[in-house]
């Protein structure tokens, strides 16, 4: 009897708190693939970014990676989409993913059980680890519920993506061809990313407050005007990756890129709520 009670409390549980999970994930409309994770060393590294959006697709998400061509309605309400993570932990012998949901407040919305896999190959194992990963969310059985339609976002949530053409069709054995895609989508960013360290200064707008990007040797020195007087606050390095920047600037510090906008996108931890969230510069 005590062992009927203990099991029937388990399911509840169980299937509370996937209830739960499907309920605030089908509040989204869109999930957001990034182009490199940041435990690999590149950008796509072994089509792990290509099989994360084709899994998603899979199961019922709309779908894209950073440098899609994304709708009218997530360009204007970046909150109407989730963006997705993949972790790996770390494991004697064996590859361990897991994959995050997190929100335009840098909420982790969904979290998935640990993906597994004992393949010696890294391509092979990581899709294996991606794969086990992704039961649970094909488990949440995914129907977008209309929840965000006609919401108001935060200006610096919006989203703002370069316009290229349309992606190849991925299949399930071979997700894409290797760094095609990433190539073309970095292409308009790569050239604005040269155009700026070529200039002396380029003004931007965040929180209300105007910064400039001074061109330096580095990268660009990060200055605030306030009445009339520009002050360094930190440093923006070029790292190793093309367009993307390593950012030293107190509570700013983070890694960021320029969109094809020349807007500047930087991610960072928020030393509050220690979660991590994405601040947009507005380029003037």
């Amino acid at each position: 009897m005590n062992m009927t009670r203990i099991l029937f409390f388990g399911l509840a549980l169980f299937f509370t708190i996937n209830f739960s999970a499907q309920q605030s994930v089908n509040d989204y409309k869109y999930v957001i693939v990034p182009e490199g994770y940041m435990f690999l060393k590149e950008n796509d590294g072994y089509q792990l970014n290509s099989l994360t959006k084709f899994l998603f697709k899979k199961y019922g998400f709309e779908a894209f990676m950073r440098g899609d061509e994304l709708p009218d309605d997530l360009k204007k309400n970046g909150c109407k989409g989730l963006r997705a993570d993949v972790k790996k932990e770390s494991g004697l012998l064996k590859t361990k993913l897991i994959v995050d949901l997190i929100d335009c407040n840098g909420e982790i919305i969904f979290s998935s059980k640990e993906g597994t896999s004992r393949e010696k190959d890294f391509k092979k194992s990581y899709h294996e680890a991606l794969r086990d990963a992704f039961k649970d969310v094909e488990y949440l059985n995914y129907k977008y519920n209309g929840k965000h339609e006609g919401s108001v976002q935060n200006e610096n949530n919006s989203v703002q993506q370069p316009k290229v053409s349309a992606q190849p069709v991925v299949s399930e054995e071979a997700p894409v061809t290797k760094n095609d895609r990433v190539e073309a989508t970095n292409e308009t960013q790569d050239k604005l990313s040269k155009k700026m360290s070529v200039t002396k200064a380029v003004s931007f707008i965040y929180n209300e407050e105007i910064f400039f990007f001074e061109s330096k040797v580095y990268g660009f020195e990060l200055m605030q005007k306030k009445n009339a007087k520009s002050t360094s606050i930190g440093k923006v390095f070029k790292s190793s990756r093309k367009n993307n920047y390593i950012i030293q600037a107190g509570d700013l510090s983070g890694i960021g890129y320029f969109d094809a906008y020349g807007n500047f996108i930087l991610e960072r931890i928020n030393p509050v709520t220690d979660k991590l969230i994405t601040d947009t510069f507005a380029r003037q």
